[in-house]
């Protein structure tokens, strides 16, 4: 046997990153959960969060200014992106549903490379706040509410013991300007429905947070009914006792975030250095819903990032229940 033909039985195979991107995951899981192995569905999760985020990649690539490193994988902070994908993953989110999760690369000065913000979006908080409920609820209804509208919430009182509402669309094809909104969210013993009303002073207050009008301006609509999605999730009360270190982990991690952020726009900074693509898939059964008008138009990609930043300073509330639990 020939010197080169032994060292090419030797040789072993290099890994694939998708290879190297799934046990990375399972060892975080095993470092920070105690699990050795995946369920069949955490695996499943795993390889749309490589596809969906090798799409990004690929995607923004070929949009890269060439003063800046090459946005391929050996370019990925690993060791970050394994831990932030295994939260998610133990959440139960799918990076190739819409709006669950958003990768959105940072260059870090210090290394040159990119650390990847795996930025959960809207739906994935509707999702998973659902679960970690002390009470899961059977449905939530989100509706924006239109000048030609008619609606009257019904709170609870001594003449009703269901919280609930009134609305009816006397113009459907002419409904005028959102002036509010309203989160319905329904459970099984119909006295715990709750209603949360969104008013345009509350949209309004979202789109101030904006730094620029370049998201707002041309899909005011789509940004309202963001807003009032998280706004109503807010008002789940989460249950202690469902709650784990990844929902413990992220959550905390965009309080921090929106910290960061609001000292940002002080100081007129940018904090995201290139903006990024959606990948495309089909919708998901079970996504938060709204029962008229849902025909929205996507975003364009440019403009995902400035969303993005947005929605983890929309929800006031979304933190509450860990102040509530340190007392």
């Amino acid at each position: 046997m020939t010197k080169k033909n032994e060292t090419k039985e030797i040789a072993k195979a290099e890994p694939t990153y998708s290879q190297r991107f799934t046990a990375m995951v399972v060892k975080e899981f095993g470092a920070q959960v105690g699990v050795m192995a995946l369920t069949p569905l955490q695996q499943k999760l795993a390889q749309h969060m490589f596809i969906g985020i090798d799409t990004q990649l690929k995607a923004l690539e070929a949009k890269r200014d060439d003063n800046k490193p090459a946005i391929v994988w050996s370019n990925i902070n690993m060791g970050k992106l394994a831990i932030d994908a295994m939260h998610r993953v133990e959440l139960g989110l799918d990076a190739l549903i819409p709006n669950h999760i958003s990768p959105i690369p940072y260059l870090n000065g210090k290394t040159k490379k990119y650390d990847l913000d795996l930025r959960i979006g809207y739906v994935g908080k509707d999702c998973y706040r659902r679960k970690m409920a002390v009470d899961e609820p059977v449905d939530i209804i989100y509706e924006l509410i239109y000048g030609s509208d008619e609606f009257s919430p019904i709170k609870k009182s001594a003449l009703s013991e269901v919280e609930s509402y009134e609305f009816k669309i006397t113009n459907p094809f002419d409904r005028g300007k959102v002036v509010g909104g309203f989160g319905y969210i329904i459970y099984e013993n119909p006295t715990k429905n709750k209603l949360v009303l969104v008013s345009k002073a509350d949209f309004d207050k979202s789109k101030g947070k904006a730094q620029t009008d370049k998201f707002w301006k041309p899909y005011e609509r789509e940004m309202q009914f963001k807003t009032l999605v998280l706004r109503t999730t807010s008002q789940i009360a989460i249950d202690p006792a469902k709650v784990n270190a990844s929902m413990a982990t992220v959550e905390m991690d965009e309080a921090v975030m929106a910290s960061a952020l609001q000292i940002e726009e002080k100081a007129n900074k940018t904090p995201i250095d290139i903006k990024p693509e959606t990948t495309e898939s089909t919708k998901a059964p079970g996504d938060p819903k709204e029962t008229e008008d849902s025909n929205f138009e996507p975003p364009t990609p440019e403009e995902v990032a400035e969303a993005e930043k947005e929605e983890i300073t929309d929800g006031d509330d979304d933190h509450k229940w860990m102040d509530e639990d340190n007392k």
